[in-house]
């Protein structure tokens, strides 16, 4: 089996030998680029699983916040027709709750990069990091991170707000892979929405990132 293997290694490097510099050199290239995706997206993965639990987090918190305020405000009107005892324990109960849900929720938000600083931060670090050339960096329009709870109930709106940014510079893979390892050292906290990596022209590739974080001011960043 290893005569097999060594004489087929022979045939390959023959081939190889034989056909055009221009074709060897495309044949190397593609193998690189090859090497580098996967060395990418291992680096990439434990980011990506942070960010979802922490998205998973918010999102339930957002949710219970969301049912025990329809439940206060159902009791709040029984107790205007016909107030008892158990109706506002039940209601002192529910505020509790409430309370509560709303320190979960200042938890999972108190370490996320504020929506006005977040641009800032992404320039600044690129500023401080050699061989990188920021090509574009815009803000993303606020998004509510979930509807209304009904049509008929125009007050129940959501308290939180998604604040994203567009980001595309350009580097080689060392200079790129320390600046993203240089933004998760960061004690701010956000969400990474979107990597695109791409070989503009070897070794210079271009990033396209796509971050966001959550805030309950609507208003926008580049406002």
């Amino acid at each position: 089996m290893n005569n097999d293997a060594g004489q087929t290694y022979k045939q390959l490097t023959i081939k190889f030998l034989n056909i055009s510099l221009r074709e060897q050199m495309l044949i190397l290239f593609s193998g690189l680029i090859v090497v580098i995706l996967m060395m990418n997206t291992l680096a990439l993965e434990p980011i990506f699983e942070s960010s979802e639990k922490l998205q998973k987090k918010s999102h339930s918190a957002d949710k219970e916040m969301r049912l025990l305020k329809q439940q206060v405000a159902a009791l709040t009107d029984k107790l205007k027709a016909n107030p008892n005892n158990t109706l506002l324990e039940k209601l002192a109960l529910l505020k509790r709750q409430n309370q509560k849900i709303s320190g979960q929720l200042k938890t999972v938000t108190e370490n996320l990069v504020p929506a006005n600083k977040m641009a800032g931060m992404l320039e600044s670090v690129l500023s401080k990091s050699k061989g990188l050339t920021l090509i574009e960096l815009q803000s993303i329009a606020p998004i509510p991170v979930s509807s209304r709870v009904s049509e008929a109930d125009k007050k129940a709106v959501t308290a939180l707000y998604r604040h994203g940014v567009t980001f595309v510079f350009e580097g080689n893979y060392k200079n790129i892979q320390r600046y993203l390892e240089t933004l998760e050292s960061l004690p701010w906290q956000f969400y990474w929405q979107k990597f695109d990596y791409s070989v503009v022209e070897h070794p210079i590739a271009r990033v396209e990132l796509e971050i966001y974080t959550l805030s309950t001011n609507k208003a926008f960043i580049g406002g």
